[in-house]
């Protein structure tokens, strides 16, 4: 999956460095202590196409690449271009499909929202 970004296809990566990104960005801090538990968080977020959860889904899932979207201004230009070609929740169902399909996040998707295509073989 891949996002627009100043003219070039970013892909959106949900390896173990992003998941861990997004579980602090997500997260919670209670008298100065980070909690996490922002990956519980996740899948609600993108459900309802959340802005400030998507923008933070989007700079942890694109911090791999060099060229990726760093700034408010960055992430707002890419939120643009995604209100305008898909819509928030349309994202936010693609990204749920893809985390789906994956080894280590497809536990994070419910049962309910998985494809046949999407749930592991038995053997």
């Amino acid at each position: 999956m891949y996002i627009n970004f100043n003219g070039k296809e970013i892909e959106l990566s949900f390896g173990l460095r992003t998941l861990t990104e997004i579980d602090k960005e997500l997260g919670f801090e209670i008298e100065g202590a980070s909690l996490g538990e922002g990956l519980e968080l996740l899948i609600p977020k993108l459900q309802t196409g959340n802005i400030v959860g998507l923008s933070k889904i989007i700079k942890a899932a694109t911090a791999h690449d060099n060229k990726s979207p760093k700034t408010y201004e960055d992430l707002e230009q890419v939120l643009d271009d995604i209100a305008e070609n898909q819509g928030f929740e349309e994202f936010g169902e693609q990204v749920i499909e893809e985390l789906g399909k994956r080894p280590m996040t497809r536990n994070l998707v419910p049962k309910d929202m998985k494809t046949k295509t999407q749930e592991p073989k038995e053997a």
